[in-house]
């Protein structure tokens, strides 16, 4: 399929819808999934204020993770190719293992041993403006709902890219910046769409 700049767009459009379908369809499945597992944490955790901070650790793992894959789809872009299926696996993991994120002794860090840098820190922080800590830790559920959705999103992009090579590389020709960029505002805008306007009550 020839891409030019009237279908690019068009394209670009088609392939984020189609890779958050099967959650805007299916909304109940994925908040019940997602919901499993903060419960999970939260019966693993002895009081509110650690569990607040294990969300936030979830938290700036998402959002380094979704930056990472952002990375990655530029380079592909850039580099006007897109690996094998097998090798998209190993990438995905290893990005994923670079984000992990945990607490030591009260403070988050990555696994890898480096520290959070002044733009993480400033993200967490704002959630200690919530006084009330049931409040605190509903606006961390609303984000980690929200960065998991829109992780969920790319990786279905991932699947897309891999498996329509030809059409992917060109619709990075050219405009491999322009392009990722796209994706990353139609993904989020897709994650909003994606959400209850109360979670807490689904």
């Amino acid at each position: 399929m020839e891409i030019n700049e009237s279908n690019k767009q068009e394209l670009i459009s088609g392939m984020v819808e189609a890779a958050a379908r099967p959650i805007l369809e299916a909304k109940s499945y994925w908040y019940q999934s997602i919901y499993n597992i903060l419960r999970s944490k939260k019966e693993n955790i002895e009081s509110d204020i650690d569990y607040i901070t294990l969300l936030k650790a979830d938290i700036i793992y998402l959002k380094k993770l979704w930056n990472k894959e952002l990375d990655v789809i530029f380079q592909w872009g850039q580099d006007g190719k897109i690996p094998e299926s097998d090798k998209i696996n190993e990438i995905i993991l290893q990005i994923e293992n670079d984000s992990e994120t945990e607490v030591k002794d009260g403070r988050i860090v990555f696994k890898n041993g480096k520290n959070l840098d002044k733009v993480d820190l400033e993200f967490i922080e704002r959630y200690n403006a919530i006084q009330d800590l049931n409040g605190r830790a509903s606006a961390l559920h609303e984000d980690y709902i929200y960065l998991k959705i829109r992780d969920y999103i790319t990786l279905n992009i991932y699947q897309f890219l891999s498996e329509n090579k030809n059409i992917a590389e060109g619709l990075f020709r050219n405009s491999p910046k322009e392009t990722t960029q796209r994706i990353a505002d139609l993904a989020s805008n897709y994650a909003d769409m994606c959400m209850y306007n109360n979670i807490e009550n689904e």
